[in-house]
């Protein structure tokens, strides 16, 4: 048993690099304008992520926030906290994720979504109409 024990940091050293060169964006992430976090998990065979903190949680009224912007009148009442804003993302490559969708609560609008782990760690997210080549990028930091 003690050979086994001595043989353990070898292994992690090892393995340690190989989970390095393949990262995930699942974890806990601050939104660009500091103002939302966004937590990304699998769902299913995919990536999914939701809204979980705010900075201003609540209204001028002092009510929690609801999607008053979204395009389907039904859904204006429905509150933002814990609501899924990210969804479908696959993995294309090795820091890569594609073929998503994002949705803006700031405009009520659902767009085509990539993301890419850059090598400072944080988390590129592409919202576009189309193309790629039609949108804008966002830089999400890491929280955990």
């Amino acid at each position: 048993m003690h050979r086994h024990a001595s043989i353990l940091p070898l292994v992690l050293l090892i393995a340690a690099p190989a989970v390095a060169q393949n990262p995930t964006p699942t974890g806990l992430w601050l939104h660009a304008n500091g103002r939302i976090r966004v937590e990304i998990a699998p769902c299913g065979e995919r990536l999914c992520g939701r809204l979980v903190w705010f900075k201003w949680p609540n209204d001028r009224a002092g009510l929690p926030l609801v999607d008053v912007k979204n395009e389907d009148p039904k859904l204006r009442t429905r509150p933002l906290l814990g609501l899924t804003v990210v969804k479908g993302l696959r993995r294309m490559g090795e820091n890569s994720w594609a073929d998503g969708w994002i949705y803006n609560p700031d405009d009520g609008v659902e767009y085509r979504a990539t993301m890419t782990i850059h090598s400072d760690g944080t988390l590129r997210v592409r919202a576009y109409v189309l193309l790629p080549l039609l949108g804008k990028t966002f830089v999400w930091t890491r929280l955990r």
